[in-house]
């Protein structure tokens, strides 16, 4: 839903309705901070997810390259052989996945997790800070448009002076401050369009082309599948003749 125009020139109205379109940005600004450390912590336990189950899978596939199949007699058949070599090739395949699967985690976080915490503490951070100073400066200067008004017109020239002095300093200040502030709610509206998505995106690219090499992979092993489900079948059937006669 679209917020209404905040201008430079209303800076320097300060009409009520300002007022109201800055308090719009506010709570646009306030839920984008909530959304961004969210998605920061649900981003941190998806790659602390990754890592666990890369390790995991590293840690079976270590376990499968360990183990030696023992055969009885002196030669091997190719279908004995190929159930022999079966764990090393399991191995090598989720090692292959995991390698890549290691180097997208050791990636996510430059590609998610750090600049989207850049952008909250560079943009969202900075805009706070220019609010604060933007509320304190107004507070300032009608405290000091207040004193004016209720200045007695008996008190001298220069005293008089001094105060219309005095008021045009914290007029400017306040001036100042505003624009700054909405110079500053600008910038975020624009960069929150790139700063956001865009890591998002490189995020989700990465495990997707993840995901695609798998599938790639995948295909390429289900030769390697059909033939050693065949040296089971031929293994299964040599021994069941054996146990017949």
């Amino acid at each position: 839903m679209g917020h209404p125009t905040l201008e430079f020139s209303d800076c320097y109205l300060d009409s009520p309705d300002f007022r109201e379109t800055l308090k719009c940005y506010e709570l646009d600004l306030e839920r984008s901070s909530k959304f961004l450390k969210e998605l920061i912590k649900d981003g941190n336990s998806v790659i602390t997810a990754i890592k666990g189950y890369s390790v995991a899978v590293q840690k079976f596939s270590q376990t499968l390259s360990t183990f030696q199949f023992d055969f009885i007699g002196d030669s091997l058949t190719d279908d004995e052989i190929n159930i022999a070599q079966s764990f090393q090739e399991f191995a090598g395949l989720l090692q292959e996945v995991e390698h890549d699967r290691t180097m997208l985690v050791q990636n996510a976080s430059d590609l998610l997790i750090k600049p989207l915490e850049k952008f909250r503490k560079d943009q969202i951070g900075v805009t706070k800070e220019k609010r604060k100073k933007f509320e304190k400066e107004s507070e300032k200067y009608y405290s000091q448009l207040d004193k004016h008004l209720n200045l007695s017109a008996k008190k001298k020239e220069t005293q008089l002076q001094e105060a219309d002095e005095l008021l045009e300093k914290e007029r400017l200040n306040f001036y100042e401050s505003s624009v700054e502030y909405v110079y500053q709610i600008h910038q975020v509206q624009d960069r929150k369009k790139f700063d956001v998505v865009e890591p998002v995106l490189a995020f989700l690219h990465s495990i997707l082309t993840l995901n695609n090499l798998t599938v790639e992979m995948t295909q390429d092993f289900m030769p390697y599948k059909q033939e050693l489900q065949l040296s089971l079948q031929n293994v299964s059937g040599l021994t069941g003749n054996k146990s017949h006669h």
